[in-house]
């Protein structure tokens, strides 16, 4: 679930959370956070986190921001799990993201939501395991979020291989969840809906947290 500081770490793993994903702006859909952010976040909980590594709300890497990228990266040694992503025209995974995957050192890490536009949801996703170091892909299905991404998620889902390796997320909530899993959902990804008030401005509810991880446990 993403967390933006020590108490968000804090709530979100009081609450169940099984992996947090550390972030700066979330309401642009999550950016690099400082290395004294990532410092004090590690320090404060044993919950495994992965850090956002982003510059730009474009999922299309020029060569500049892949440059700021990799440097992100060498920032954070502290940080054992990423998050990133890029996409070319065609809506798939970006050989521009190499210099900074390079730079992880065989670190894993997440694909992130830059998938969702991709014409054939199941392939982009598989073709982006295949790039060293990921073993994830967060996806909602559309750019939208899950309730709009819904047919294509079951669509993807459908392979149990390559289910194991999603994490859904974009708009997650208790109203949508149980729909999510019961489409075959392994990993959920959790933001605002486990917020107070459902506001990026509102800390995180280990109430929350909680009763969605009884869900995702007990499904």
């Amino acid at each position: 679930m993403i967390v933006t500081d020590v108490t968000d770490a804090r709530a979100a793993t009081d609450g169940g959370a099984d992996r947090l994903e550390l972030v700066a702006d979330p309401q642009l859909g999550g950016m690099t956070p400082s290395p004294d952010v990532v410092r004090a976040v590690l320090a404060a909980t044993a919950t495994p986190v992965r850090v956002m590594i982003r510059r730009t709300e474009s999922h299309q890497l020029s060569a500049q921001t892949a440059e700021l990228l990799r440097t992100d990266v060498e920032s954070l040694p502290m940080a054992t799990e990423f998050v990133c992503g890029a996409v070319d025209v065609a809506g798939v995974p970006s050989l521009a993201l190499d210099p900074v995957t390079a730079a992880m050192k065989g670190r894993h890490w997440t694909f992130h939501r830059a998938l969702d536009d991709a014409p054939d949801l199941a392939a982009a996703a598989t073709a982006a395991l295949f790039l060293p170091g990921c073993d994830h892909v967060l996806t909602a299905g559309d750019p939208a979020g899950v309730d709009t991404g819904i047919h294509r998620l079951r669509a993807a889902l459908r392979d149990s291989e390559l289910a194991a390796a999603l994490v859904i997320g974009g708009g997650v909530t208790a109203d949508n969840l149980p729909a999510l899993l019961a489409a075959g959902a392994r990993g959920v990804h959790l933001g605002r809906g486990v917020r107070e008030g459902a506001s990026w401005d509102g800390p995180v509810s280990a109430a929350l947290v909680r009763a969605a991880a009884d869900l995702v446990h007990g499904h």
